[in-house]
């Protein structure tokens, strides 16, 4: 799971590509005060050896407030880690963690109490670093074999959101520009951020393939930030016409020549900006999955003038139908023939079908599957012993932003069915059961109709895993007969939609 403390988009993914770790911008981040000098203590250890075959990342962690420290790496074709080593903390705050066997350089992600960066790590490299978890995005640095790739990265990231808090990201600025302003201001950015690469490198010797991985990742991410233009104007600008595009606007995709970078389908950057793609180009109009007989061939024809017929559009296509699969439960089953008939990767097909699998078991008129967890008092409280009722399911974190924007009108919803037979059951995944107990003594009201529970396995927990959640905030409507009702119901915001949805569940 990565925790972001604010995402402006609709959902946090259980896993995203790590280009969201390594500080491209994301709206709504809270403004954080300019940072206090920071001396980084004296490392406990001495400098550990290269391990014959092995890369070590040790280090010292100030003032910890968890025991455990670990490292994911392996990325599989989506970008998803698939490789985790974790150690404990010594009294002295000190750890070691060592990776056998790394062929190749890769990205990886850090992850302490909750909180991550990105790191570049090669077959070799023996990395030393330190940091402060109050403050980890602004104290975390690196000594050692890699350390100059790694440090580039922290300066980077925190760069970058500094530059999101402070509204100069193409994303933070695109609301605002029309399409041909926002090109020139990402093409700017673009050329500032390949500036400081080149700056930095001249000043401090980088690796020539992270060199290169870093301005494929700044490309993709320009290309990012164009895609999603559209998706980041207000309804009023649309229908003003304010958010128009220009002919050709689009023709950038082609220019990058996506179908040749098939070593990019690797990196994190390249993944976010297929995701990127899928979304904001193989949807219809009105944002949904492409429907009528021939969908799958308008979709695969699409696909293919951009990105080839090859591998790059084999990831794209099945990030895409997945996607729609794990954020709003689609069945895509009528795009599968076409799915068979152009994919080329057994491994992509098989994910897909273990997919429509998992949404089967899960649709509409299906028994809602049954867990039991426990209340802020310690009460167990299982889904089963709410038949009879209408359940409005949710499952949120106090990370979440879009799940704590959702709040508000969950508590407006929850005033007008008070008194009927309709129980709006929360459950949070968040790691550390005191965020979500303080949470709900400081921001949540409480209502007889709103029972509130807690998974600590997070996306691992036994509830999210039985409803193969995968993104939050996620929504299920279940009927008086525990039979699911909808596995993507409109949103608390959605009024009158969700409002006349559960009152058709009311109905004998």
């Amino acid at each position: 799971m990565l925790r972001i403390r604010t995402f402006g988009h609709a959902f946090i993914y259980r896993q995203l590509p790590l280009l969201l770790l390594a500080g491209l911008p994301l709206a709504g981040w809270a403004q954080r005060p300019a940072p206090l000098p920071f001396k980084a203590p004296a490392f406990r250890e001495a400098a550990p050896a290269p391990v014959a075959g092995g890369t070590t990342v040790s280090g010292h962690v100030d003032q910890p407030t968890t025991r455990t420290i670990s490292l994911s790496y392996g990325p599989d074709w989506r970008g998803h880690l698939t490789q985790t080593v974790e150690a404990k903390l010594s009294p002295a705050g000190d750890f070691r963690l060592v990776l056998a066997g790394l062929a190749a350089p890769t990205e990886a992600r850090l992850g302490y109490d909750n909180t991550y960066a990105t790191l570049y790590l090669t077959p070799g490299d023996a990395l030393r670093l330190t940091f402060e978890p109050s403050r980890f995005e602004r104290t975390l640095a690196f000594a050692g074999r890699g350390a100059n790739a790694n440090n580039y990265l922290t300066q980077s990231a925190l760069a970058t959101s500094q530059d999101d808090e402070a509204g100069r990201t193409p994303d933070a600025r695109a609301g605002r520009l029309s399409a041909a302003e926002l090109r020139r201001v990402a093409d700017g950015y673009r050329q500032q951020r390949l500036a400081a690469l080149t700056a930095y490198a001249a000043a401090k010797p980088l690796p020539a393939a992270f060199v290169h991985q870093q301005r494929q990742a700044i490309d993709a991410e320009w290309a990012s930030s164009l895609l999603s233009y559209t998706s980041r104007q207000s309804a009023e600008r649309r229908q003003g016409g304010y958010a128009t595009l220009p002919v050709g606007y689009y023709d950038f995709l082609r220019e990058m020549q996506l179908e040749r970078q098939d070593s990019a389908l690797a990196q994190s950057a390249f993944q976010s900006l297929l995701m990127t793609y899928g979304f904001t180009q193989l949807n219809d109009e009105d944002g949904n999955l492409p429907t009528g007989r021939d969908a799958g061939r308008r979709l695969y024809q699409k696909a293919t003038d951009v990105l080839g017929d090859g591998r790059v559009r084999d990831v794209a296509v099945g990030q895409y139908l997945l996607g729609r699969v794990e954020s709003a439960h689609t069945d895509i089953r009528p795009l599968l023939p076409d799915f068979r008939a152009h994919n080329h990767d057994s491994t992509i097909a098989r994910a897909v079908r273990q997919a429509v699998r998992a949404h089967l078991a899960l649709a509409t008129g299906q028994p809602a599957p049954d867990f039991t967890l426990a209340d802020a008092s310690g009460k167990k409280v299982s889904l089963s012993s709410l038949r009879g009722k209408v359940v409005y399911l949710d499952f949120w974190a106090t990370w979440c932003a879009p799940c704590l924007a959702e709040m508000p009108a969950s508590l407006e919803l929850r005033k007008k069915f008070a008194g009927r037979d309709v129980v709006f059951l929360y459950v949070s995944l968040d790691g550390q059961a005191a965020d979500w107990q303080n949470y709900l003594a400081t921001k949540q009201v409480a209502s007889p109709n709103a029972v509130q529970l807690h998974d600590g396995g997070a996306f691992n927990g036994a509830a999210p895993k039985a409803f193969n959640v995968q993104a939050i905030p996620s929504y299920w409507l279940i009927g008086r007969d525990g039979r699911i009702r909808a596995n993507n119901p409109p949103r608390p915001s959605t009024s009158p939609a969700i409002d006349n949805a559960l009152e058709q569940a009311l109905k004998p």
